[in-house]
């Protein structure tokens, strides 16, 4: 992967924890204030026909917001405190098209993965952006539930981040979530996912209800956490993100 810029990008490092509520959607609005904006997003996925961006770590998608149109490259980076801290490049778009010119590392033929629909709140608050996506993913007629929260520091600092998760994950149902809108993408096409990248990662895939929840392997990753984890997953409860913060 190369380390220059390019033109007409933005280059950032996405620090951010995702909370996936349990039941029925939770009020952010009576925790947060008012809702700052409302959004309706559509994204599309991309990968080579052999994956080989996925197998690397990246994920590549347009994204249509109204007449806008971006495309963005998430990538690897070191994971911090049992979350993945991603890389992100943005470009603007005139067309509906991805241009592999300007992308930081090289790709052949491209082709659609996935796509989804989410309806996106935003709130500001404490240094931070809070995005509450509700919708789904679809490959072909298999969808999947999009039903996540997540924290990004935009002014704070990391522990703010947490601090904030906290205070969301301790006003309702909700469990840590590991994986991201074009993972889900990859799985709902009958594909793996990449390997954990700690036990909270691997808890959180576990507990994810387009392949889980797989209880065995939530014990597993609960027992590298906690004594309380463990015995919240034991009683078949996945309202565990306040005790991993």
């Amino acid at each position: 992967m190369a380390g220059a810029s390019f033109p007409y990008s933005s280059r950032m490092i996405e620090n951010e924890i995702k909370l996936c509520w349990l039941g029925q959607p939770p009020q952010l609005s009576a925790i947060l204030g008012p809702v700052l904006e409302t959004r309706t997003l559509v994204n599309t996925y991309f990968d080579t026909p052999k994956r080989a961006l996925a197998a690397q770590g990246y994920g590549l998608r347009l994204r249509q917001n109204g007449a806008e149109i971006e495309q963005t490259l998430k990538g690897p980076a070191p994971h911090q405190d049992g979350i993945v801290v991603r890389q992100e490049w943005n470009w603007p778009r005139s067309e509906f098209s991805i241009d592999p010119s300007v992308l930081p590392v090289a790709v052949d033929a491209l082709e659609v993965v996935s796509t989804n629909r989410v309806s996106r709140q935003v709130w500001v608050i404490q240094g931070c952006e809070v995005v509450m996506d509700k919708g789904q993913v679809q490959v072909g007629q298999a969808v999947s539930p999009i039903a996540e929260i997540e924290i990004e520091a935009l002014a704070s600092d990391w522990s703010g981040v947490q601090a904030l998760a906290k205070r969301l994950a301790q006003a309702f149902p909700c469990y840590i979530g590991s994986i991201s809108k074009a993972e889900r993408g990859h799985l709902l096409a009958g594909r793996d996912s990449p390997a954990d990248q700690s036990p909270l990662d691997g808890l959180g895939r576990a507990l994810d209800p387009i392949k889980g929840p797989d209880w065995a392997r939530a014990e597993s990753c609960a027992a590298q956490i906690s004594p309380a984890v463990l015995q919240r997953i034991q009683a078949r409860d996945a309202n565990v993100a306040a005790l991993c913060l």
